[in-house]
């Protein structure tokens, strides 16, 4: 089964549309570096939930593409800290299989990706 990265060639990384949340469908699955991840977007607004491995502290990022501002738990990050974010974003969008994975959609959204 391909990567979320396969069926996103012909969409910028940073799509304003798209508003859901994409997840492993199960809590034993992981990253195959044994990381687990949920990315949630709304418009230019993200979200990550990153736990680098099992029993470690979940961190949230945020990041503000309109703003380009990103936080990490709240604490305001700056050019480092906006890599790796990309880094994680993109290690999920190339890591994680579709069939691993769930895209929850808000009622608004009337189940159009």
């Amino acid at each position: 089964m391909p990567s979320i990265a396969g069926y996103l060639e012909n969409v910028s990384q940073f799509d304003q549309n798209f508003i859901g949340t994409v997840a492993f469908r199960s809590e034993e699955l992981t990253l195959p570096d044994g990381s687990k991840m949920a990315l949630g977007i709304d418009g230019g607004y993200w979200v990550l939930i990153y736990q680098e491995k099992i029993g470690a502290n979940f961190q949230t990022f945020e990041y503000d593409q309109h703003k380009k501002k990103i936080f990490l738990d709240k604490k305001v990050g700056g050019a480092d800290m906006l890599r790796a974010f990309k880094q994680k974003v993109n290690y999920f969008f190339t890591s994680a299989r579709v069939d691993e994975l769930v895209t929850i959609l808000p009622p608004s959204h009337k189940g159009e990706i």
